[in-house]
């Protein structure tokens, strides 16, 4: 053990390591966590010992890998017990995942609570600083104790801008690590052209995701368009969001929206659209856009999103969050596109493929390993 490098991996609940298809329960942050995991085993010179505060599964183990289950380790449990004793396990790396107040080399996957209130409408901003006064407060005093010792990893540039500003961190203690991707093809797949063209969408209920304003946007481009496209949405709660139903009838869009329930395996969905959009107001990167791109579709984000840093003209387009106008605006213009400019389409499809082949878990992990 003494020539390898020993690596402590913190998080709240091992068992997310191991499932499926994490993605479906826990979103695009379980992925991260789950790959970065699969690349360290990969690595047969690193030893890593899993501090978790969940009772791990009966499930084998590498030979490289050692599951420490927290609350046996420290009785009773106490923060400060358990930082002093990794200190003294001479680790060359220590990742903390998920618990907020255990800093060394924390993996940063969300906007902050500062972030989503300062951007928020005057009524919104007033109803969440009163619901959410003393989390906040407490996330702030956690932030306070923070040393040259705590380095950050952002998984975007955006990620890491917010964390600077609301919790003055260092910009020089922040690492961006763009996440990766499933390699599903080893070429770029085939470019055939539909008789119309298809949006794909993943949009919970939460506003914060743009499944509503999308819908609307689509509903005012369909009556200004005299060119068909359509909708496939993956919408969970679409059935119990009054709003969202509401909004496909107004802009009697019934006939050219498809809904799906949470898919524990994309691949129909990317294999079935013809552009992505990602809408979100905030989004910490959005893995989504990456995994569309290597299925070899364009992809339209919000200037908002961390994706929008791996978007150019050549793979897709971003447009301006704040105007809902420039969103029925590029809806419109990507479905003229292919109509009427096909062989442009197909370039960006190609484009996007070849995006993707930048960005592998391998070299995410690569990053989180290197010194400051």
């Amino acid at each position: 053990m003494d020539n390898k490098n020993k690596i402590a991996l913190i998080l709240k609940n091992v068992n997310e390591l191991y499932e499926e298809y994490p993605g479906t329960t826990h979103g695009g942050g379980s992925v991260v966590n789950q790959n970065l995991y699969k690349e360290l085993f990969l690595e047969q010179n690193i030893f890593i010992d899993i501090y978790t505060f969940t009772p791990a599964k009966d499930i084998a183990q590498p030979a490289n890998v050692n599951i420490i289950e927290i609350y046996k380790l420290i009785k009773p449990y106490d923060k400060q017990k358990l930082i002093d004793y990794i200190d003294t396990q001479n680790y060359n790396k220590v990742i903390t995942i998920h618990p907020a107040d255990i800093f060394r080399g924390r993996l940063l996957q969300s906007h902050s609570l500062l972030h989503r209130i300062r951007n928020s409408q005057l009524g919104i901003k007033i109803f969440k600083y009163i619901f959410l006064q003393k989390k906040i407060y407490n996330t702030k005093k956690i932030y306070k104790k923070l040393t040259s010792k705590d380095t950050f990893i952002a998984v975007s540039n955006k990620i890491k801008d917010d964390f600077a500003e609301n919790f003055k961190i260092q910009p020089s203690q922040i690492k961006v690590a763009y996440p990766g991707c499933k390699r599903i093809y080893p070429i770029c797949p085939e470019v055939i052209k539909n008789d119309y063209p298809t949006f794909g969408i993943v949009a919970n209920s939460a506003f914060n995701k743009g499944g509503h304003l999308f819908i609307a946007a689509a509903g005012i481009a369909n009556t200004i368009l005299n060119k068909k496209f359509k909708i496939i949405m993956i919408a969970p709660k679409f059935k119990t969001d009054i709003f969202m139903k509401l909004l496909v009838n107004i802009y009697n869009l019934q006939n050219k929206i498809t809904i799906l329930p949470k898919q524990k395996d994309m691949s129909y969905f990317y294999t079935n659209i013809d552009y992505l959009v990602l809408p979100s107001k905030n989004e910490a990167f959005g893995l989504v856009v990456l995994e569309a791109m290597s299925f070899g579709k364009p992809v339209l984000v919000s200037h908002t999103a961390g994706s929008r840093e791996i978007v150019t003209y050549n793979n897709g387009f971003i447009f301006n969050r704040n105007s809902f106008s420039d969103l029925v605006k590029n809806i419109i213009y990507l479905t003229k596109v292919y109509y009427d400019d096909f062989d442009r389409y197909k370039n960006l499809s190609i484009n996007a493929y070849e995006t993707s082949l930048k960005y592998s878990w391998k070299h995410f992990i690569e990053e989180i390993l290197k010194e400051k």
